[in-house]
């Protein structure tokens, strides 16, 4: 990798000028007119040294061992070190890469270069909303980009089959039996299971007896009552049918789905055994986790009802997670901001049942929610919005617009919802819209693929099939074909980035970038009319940013389409 190559120069360089045990930062700037890479080393050095940063900046820059990775180097204000990488070197990279051929630097969270990302997490009896569509398409590209960077990951999904959301769904679907036995369709019985859930919820808020009621049959569910049980299995049968579909839909698996309701027993034993060991503690008829001196918050374990809360279960589902697959480097959790208490106090605990098995392996990825112009969802008043009707919106629009097949359409849709999500930060609250998904002319999935297709066109067109570039071609490069080719050379580390950080964010926007940079070099460079060098370049050059876009919309758990 060009980072290491620069880093190894640049200690050497200092060793040379008497400086040891500093480890020089190389950096990607943000503006290509600043260099490939940069380095503020020389600004670390200023108390060191007792210099001015530029003098020391100008020292190492005198000082730096020739090579042919590097063309220039500049010193910038106030001790910036600056370096341009030669053309041939970025020319061969884009051969690489026009092969097909990534050279991504491994990134690993621990010794076993083993990670758990558990994602997505809908609940049975109740619709996959649009939040949790941004939480698998969170997840899933979580995983990819983990695997890029050389982890063996395992993917989980834990699923809520217990609790009173259920019980309220189940009061209502115990009146309807005879509508229960006449549905036939996944989407008709989900739609009447959302229903039911939201009837349940308003006559469990609005009626005493009602409530009493859902509070028995609550209790019935966790002891796995007969007069119940049937009812529970055949509902939440549905329900993980309609999640099956949807997971198929958006290109997740998973390689062990966890569920709630076989937590209940295992975590009840391990809270007895925390009390016995003096981590938890009784209070007021429930067992709770004082948090106080911790600096974290009180939460209970086990209610005063008797039944294990979520945190009770967790740590059932902890101790499955952490030996299922032998040893963890991480445990990495997409969950809400809103869960942000609970896993300190969960994680907490767990540390503190079992410091080697658990400490410092969970982690709680936060993403933040898709908000809707009237406020945040709301499923128990009926106004939820689900995650299937979000892309089949965007299908019927991608159909009406482009006016393309079925199969396209679908990918279509999937990729401008997904890719909607996906540029943002995890940290943004996002409202989605329908018409920015699949803009032409913005930063969306649509302008990405269009992009891709546009590459696709160009090398069938050509009928080459070697891609490599003459050694003087690079002499000649005007300023757009030097810029795409800088870009090009960026894909590699932009990974490591997006690994290191958690953050899928950073490729959607390098692609995007990408893709901008290329739309202007096809409109300013003729490519198949060119002189047959140049032609030939410039074709290394398409063909390099189409596998490029394609790996990288991968990443992103994103499909491309051959035409639009």
């Amino acid at each position: 990798m060009i980072k290491d190559k620069l880093k190894k120069n640049l200690k050497r360089t200092l060793d040379k000028i008497g400086i040891k045990n500093v480890e020089p930062n190389i950096e990607i700037p943000s503006n290509l007119n600043f260099g490939d890479y940069s380095s503020s080393v020389a600004l670390k050095l200023t108390k060191e040294l007792k210099n001015n940063p530029l003098n020391i900046a100008q020292k190492i820059k005198d000082n730096l061992d020739k090579d042919d990775l590097i063309e220039k180097v500049e010193i910038l204000k106030p001790g910036f070190i600056n370096f341009w990488i030669s053309k041939e070197y970025l020319a061969r990279q884009a051969e690489k890469t026009a092969a097909g051929e990534f050279d991504i630097p491994e990134h690993h969270l621990g010794d076993q270069k083993k990670v758990m990302v558990e994602f997505a997490h809908p609940n049975t009896h109740k619709i996959f909303h649009i939040g949790h569509l941004r939480n698998i398409t969170t997840g899933e590209s979580i995983v990819r980009i983990l695997e890029a960077v050389g982890n063996k990951i395992i993917r989980t999904n834990y699923q809520g089959d217990v609790g009173l959301h259920i019980a309220k769904c189940l009061y209502k679907l115990k009146a309807q039996s005879s509508n229960v036995k006449s549905l036939k369709t996944t989407k008709e019985k989900i739609e009447f299971i959302g229903k039911m859930y939201t009837e349940g919820s308003q006559a469990y808020e609005t009626d005493e007896k009602a409530k009493e009621e859902i509070l028995d049959i609550n209790r019935k569910i966790y002891e796995k009552d007969p007069e119940i049980l049937g009812l529970w299995e055949e509902t939440r049968k549905w329900s993980l049918e309609y999640f099956s579909e949807i997971y198929k839909r958006v290109y997740t698996r998973f390689d062990q789905l966890y569920f709630e309701s076989d937590m209940t027993k295992r975590g009840m034993e391990i809270v007895h055994e925390a009390v016995k060991n003096n981590i938890l503690e009784k209070s007021e008829g429930a067992i709770i986790f004082d948090g106080k001196r911790y600096g974290i918050d009180t939460r209970v374990f086990i209610n005063s009802l008797g039944f294990p809360t979520y945190e009770g279960k967790e740590l059932a589902l902890a101790e499955k997670e952490m030996s299922d697959f032998g040893e963890l480097d991480k445990n990495i959790h997409c969950v809400t901001p809103e869960q942000t208490s609970f896993f300190k106090v969960t994680f907490k605990v767990e540390e503190l049942i079992d410091g080697k098995k658990y400490k410092n392996k969970q982690y709680h990825l936060i993403y933040e929610w898709v908000n809707l112009k009237d406020g945040k969802m709301a499923s128990r008043l009926g106004n939820i919005i689900a995650g299937d009707w979000i892309l089949d919106k965007a299908k019927e629009k991608i159909i009406e617009k482009f006016k393309c097949e079925d199969k396209t359409a679908e990918i279509l849709a999937v990729a401008s919802v997904k890719y909607s999500f996906l540029k943002n930060s995890l940290k943004s609250a996002i409202a989605f819209d329908f018409d920015e998904s699949i803009s032409m002319e913005g930063n969306s999935g649509t302008y990405i693929l269009y992009t891709y297709v546009r590459t696709q066109s160009l090398i069938k067109k050509s009928d080459s099939s070697i891609y490599r570039y003459i050694g003087q071609t690079v002499n000649s490069l005007n300023k757009d074909e030097l810029i795409l080719l800088r870009i090009i050379n960026q894909f590699s580390e932009i990974v490591y980035n997006a690994a290191y950080n958690l953050s899928p964010n950073i490729v959607a926007a390098y692609l995007f970038n990408l893709c901008q940079k290329f739309n202007i070099f096809y409109q300013n460079c003729p490519i198949l009319s060119a002189k047959e060098t140049e032609k030939n370049f410039r074709l290394l050059i398409t063909k390099s940013t189409g596998e490029i876009i394609k790996k990288g919309l991968d990443l992103l758990g994103i499909k491309t389409v051959d035409k639009m």
